[in-house]
């Protein structure tokens, strides 16, 4: 699995974000000017997020040659590095080894977490980055050394330039910050004199502010200009929707939150937030600040995003702040009541818990990268559905879209250059068979290319010279078949003709 391509759920966003290293990588190193095989408006540029993650295994490349698994061990890499902050941050608050284990290993078998942990998006870095913030933050709050507090801004400013749904993590820290620097309201100070130059944080966080702003203004002109709306740069809220409310309230609670945990571990957090609601006064002060931010940001951001959960899981990595946060709270209430956690019945109890939690990831993984694999048959808590759903996915992708993984070397015989411009049908997303076959140009689905008669010419005047075609059933139902009249190579299922 190492050494894949970007392949599975969410494939389309997957390889998005490897285009854009891509580019850099054959293009020019222009940090502030990515691009995509896509061509839209102008050349390909567009901007999804902050490109530091794109941009660096690009550099990787440079020096080490262009491997995709150099991408996927820099994600994980940077991961592995937060799960070891956060179980230095559930351990500062709770004091037991047992249950920073414990708690650290809910993360490490969320499904959510370990698929997209070894893949493409930049969302788990953004996460990573939160995390190793908001640890960083409240070990300064300990020792008060100003290195960490300065790191820890970094951090959080990073995450947030990655994706805009961690700045929870910078307001829990801005606002902590803050109460200690005014120390109002005094019931919420748990450490006085935090901060000895009180202008240094106010400045730290104005300078943080500022770069982020400047970041995402240059975005928005940058794709205005150039990218004719390829990636979201605004919210999709519940009050937008016109229809299929409550089907996506359905497969948010049954499909999305059950990739994040299974239904046991979804219910034991609940729980456990619904006792700390009733707790709130053992808590200390800024874990309580920091269970109400989160919980707000989480609430707001499920209202502003809802229309994606019918399907993109991946939105919601980086709410996965919100459990981390209840479980750190949660094991520092137990330590102000004196709970025990190394009684050996709870050390079998979270053993089997362990054990079903890891079961339960492998089964998810397994299903969604391996194709007719045995063992998902034996996993209890895989649906007959989703066993269809993966093996119908799986075929589908052998037979249509595989073949472009290896087609590259094919299309240079041909004499078609990487910048020749191409039309590749049928292909929803942006950049699934154009960057696998890494080619320039445009793609189309079967709905576009029967409902627009004009779509191959008008594609054909911004540039495109061949159409690639993974599936020629489609001829009979769309209206361009009668101008393909100089088939130049067939390519296993694929075949290519020159753009009359």
């Amino acid at each position: 699995m190492y050494d894949a391509r970007p392949y599975s759920i969410h494939q389309w966003r997957q390889t998005d974000c490897a285009s854009f290293t891509k580019n850099y990588y054959e293009e020019g190193m222009d940090f502030f000017k990515p691009k995509i095989h896509w061509q839209g408006n102008i050349d390909g540029k567009a901007i999804s997020e902050f490109p530091l993650i794109n941009y660096s295994v690009a550099c990787l490349w440079k020096m080490f040659g262009e491997h995709e698994f150099l991408y996927r061990f820099t994600i994980l890499s940077i991961y592995s590095i937060a799960i070891l902050f956060l179980f230095a941050m559930i351990y500062v608050g709770s004091n037991s080894l047992l249950y920073s284990y414990f708690a650290t290993s809910l993360f490490l078998t969320s499904p959510l977490l370990a698929y997209y942990s070894f893949n493409f998006l930049a969302d788990i870095p953004s996460l990573s980055f939160a995390i190793i913030a908001l640890s960083l933050f409240f070990i300064f709050m300990k020792n008060k050394r100003s290195n960490l507090f300065f790191l820890a801004v970094l951090f959080a400013t990073l995450a947030t330039l990655l994706k805009a749904s961690s700045a929870t993590v910078l307001l829990i820290i801005g606002i902590i910050s803050m109460i200690n620097v005014l120390q109002f309201p005094k019931k919420l100070i748990v450490e006085s004199f935090l901060f000895k130059n009180k202008i240094i944080p106010v400045l730290t966080f104005l300078i943080s502010f500022v770069i982020i702003y400047l970041w995402y203004h240059y975005a928005f002109l940058y794709n205005n200009k150039n990218s004719n709306g390829v990636f979201l740069m605004e919210t999709l809220p519940i009050w937008k929707m016109k229809d299929k409310v409550i089907e996506t309230a359905r497969l948010l609670v049954s499909v999305q939150f059950q990739m994040c945990f299974n239904k046991p571990v979804i219910c034991a957090i609940t729980l456990s937030f619904i006792w700390l609601l009733f707790n709130l006064k053992t808590i200390n002060s800024n874990l309580k600040i920091a269970l109400i931010i989160s919980c707000i940001s989480f609430s707001a951001f499920i209202v502003l995003f809802f229309q994606v959960f019918d399907v993109h899981d991946y939105y919601l990595i980086n709410t996965m702040i919100f459990p981390i946060i209840i479980l750190t709270a949660f094991g520092s209430h137990f330590l102000s009541i004196s709970f025990r956690f190394n009684n050996r019945k709870l050390i079998i109890i979270l053993s089997l818990v362990f054990i079903a939690n890891t079961a339960y990831c492998a089964s998810i993984m397994r299903l969604r990268n391996i194709n007719k694999d045995n063992f998902c048959k034996y996993y209890p808590l895989i649906t007959n559905d989703e066993k269809n759903f993966s093996d119908w996915q799986h075929w589908h992708y052998e037979n249509t879209l595989k073949p472009f993984e290896t087609i590259t070397p094919y299309l240079r015989t041909l004499g078609i250059k990487r910048t020749d411009k191409v039309v590749s049908v049928p292909d929803p997303s942006f950049n699934i068979t154009l960057y696998l076959m890494d080619q320039k140009g445009f793609t189309a689905t079967e709905n576009q290319l029967k409902n627009d008669s004009l779509i191959l010419g008008n594609y054909k005047r911004l540039g495109a010279k061949y159409l690639i075609v993974n599936d020629t059933a489609i001829f009979p139902a769309i209206n361009i078949h009668h101008q393909l009249i100089n088939k130049i190579g067939v390519y296993k299922n694929i075949v290519i003709y020159r753009i009359d």
